[in-house]
């Protein structure tokens, strides 16, 4: 519990980060040298703020290449740090590397930063590189001779020749890498070769070249290059190379049973090729090992176009996964009120219960506050077409958790308003005897949503197993006391 409420107090104290001017990129399109840096900070700047991504003032710095004298001055003050923890786990060697910031990653490397810490997806400093884009041999020498074993074997056994082959057009980083014991023969764990992983930004010359030198393709070549990358989605012509040049099969599968479609349906403007793959055939309703359909997959996108276009290719509308879930759910939670609304109005049902809960668990389960630029009134939208539509939003869960415990987790007060009309029980207790009022006073960040519970009637005295008041989970929580927020009115 007490890990649970310092998460807490740690999450809140990072959003706090705002108006703080080493925070926006602007500052560093100037490029700032130290002096510029050090008035910044005497004006109230902290250097050492992260935003609500996690991305500190020192991780700006690099990404936006700023001086090295500026960013070692930045690494130097409080609160910083060589090995300091920054969005997605990362260190700053992490983003020194991906930037090919030479000196700096000597720097980090010389103060004995971890050259062998992985980041939030597994990826190491020099793998995080490779696999967006680091083409320099500088950098990779640099990590070599600290140690790092240039044959290491990254996720599914992907070396670094593979993970950096796509970005490398003249082949020159693989030249110096075959150097180091690396092999254009090389593949990974599954079976992909250095073809399959330089198809992934569609270079068709890169891939002819790749040819000449004999490196085989497999059917892996297309789904990477579906995948495409953070910056780059694949033309049709790189896929009429691959199936009518290089003859790969278009319905191929991953490791997954995923065919092309499931990647193509996530990424925008890909009509024309997602219909060259159909008249090739493959198949909408193909599913993956977890049940799962590239239909389902394009309704938790916003393209309802595309969607449209494809409804009628679809065999069952209401066809559900390994999960229950079905085209409704993956709407429902990551769509707009249009795709739930068009689904329904074509025979989506309503009132399946997945394993993990109906349409109005998931529905609350997604919710989120609105970021700049978006439609605050989604939600809501969502949840009146719900209720409209029969589903039923006083079931509870399997844990005998109502709406209210999602909503307290959760720690938004707009949520819970948006109960109010719903007629679900406020006093529920799930299986360990906690009502929403309990979860929400170990929750809280202040006694706004307590209050609000109260008034509506949530009882007072309702124990947990453990015999525990609201009052009693109150005091524990740090967040409560460490503003000496009063809460008596619990008692």
């Amino acid at each position: 519990m007490k890990k649970i409420l310092i998460a807490i107090l740690l999450t809140t104290t990072i959003a706090k980060a705002q108006d703080n001017s080493m925070l926006a990129g602007d500052f560093w399109k100037q490029k700032p040298d130290v002096e510029t840096v050090k008035a910044e900070i005497t004006k109230g700047n902290n250097p050492a703020q992260a935003n609500r991504g996690n991305h500190d003032v020192v991780s700006f710095a690099i990404n936006n290449e700023a001086p090295l004298a500026t960013i070692l001055y930045l690494i130097d003050q409080p609160g910083n740090s060589i090995d300091k923890t920054t969005h997605d786990g990362r260190l700053y060697l992490h983003w020194a590397a991906n930037r090919g910031n030479v000196e700096l990653v000597k720097y980090l490397i010389d103060q004995g930063s971890e050259i062998n810490r992985t980041d939030d997806k597994g990826a190491t400093p020099i793998s995080f590189a490779a696999g967006n884009g680091q083409t320099n041999p500088a950098i990779y020498e640099l990590f070599f001779k600290a140690g790092i074993d240039p044959k290491q074997k990254y996720k599914n056994g992907a070396n670094l020749l593979l993970l950096s082959i796509s970005h490398d057009a003249d082949l020159k980083l693989s030249d110096y890498l075959t150097t180091k014991g690396l092999s254009l023969k090389d593949a990974d764990d599954l079976g992909r070769t250095v073809f399959d992983y330089a198809a992934r930004n569609g270079n068709i010359d890169l891939l002819k070249n790749l040819q000449k030198k004999g490196v085989k393709a497999t059917g892996s070549a297309l789904i990477i290059a579906s995948q495409g990358s953070r910056w780059n989605s694949n033309g049709l012509d790189v896929y009429k190379y691959l199936v009518e040049e290089v003859k790969l099969d278009p319905k191929t599968k991953d490791e997954n049973g995923a065919n092309v479609l499931f990647n193509l349906v996530r990424n925008k403007d890909q009509e024309e090729i997602i219909q060259y793959f159909l008249e090739k055939g493959v198949d909408f309703n193909s599913t993956d090992k977890e049940g799962n359909n590239a239909f389902m997959e394009a309704t938790a996108t916003k393209n309802i176009d595309l969607v449209k276009s494809i409804l009628p290719k679809v065999k069952d509308l209401n066809a559900v996964n390994a999960k229950g879930e079905s085209a409704l759910f993956f709407a429902v939670q990551s769509s707009s009120p249009e795709m739930v609304s068009y689904l329904i109005e074509n025979g989506a049902k309503t009132n399946f219960r997945a394993k993990d809960g109906n349409l109005a668990f998931y529905l609350f389960q997604s919710y989120r506050p609105a970021r700049p630029n978006e439609n605050a009134d989604e939600f809501a939208d969502k949840l009146n077409i719900l209720v409209d539509n029969g589903v039923d939003f006083r079931e509870l869960q399997e844990n005998g958790s109502s709406l209210y415990h999602v909503a307290a987790s959760k720690n938004d007060l707009n949520l819970f308003r948006s109960l109010e009309k719903l007629n679900i029980d406020l006093n529920v207790q799930d299986k360990d005897g906690m009502t929403a009022l309990h979860k929400a006073a170990l929750m809280a960040k202040d006694d706004s949503i307590l209050k609000y519970l109260v008034s509506l009637g949530a009882k007072k005295d309702i124990q947990t197993e453990f015999e525990e008041t609201a009052y009693d989970l109150a005091l524990e929580n740090e967040f409560l006391q460490e503003n000496i927020t009063n809460i008596e009115f619990l008692k």
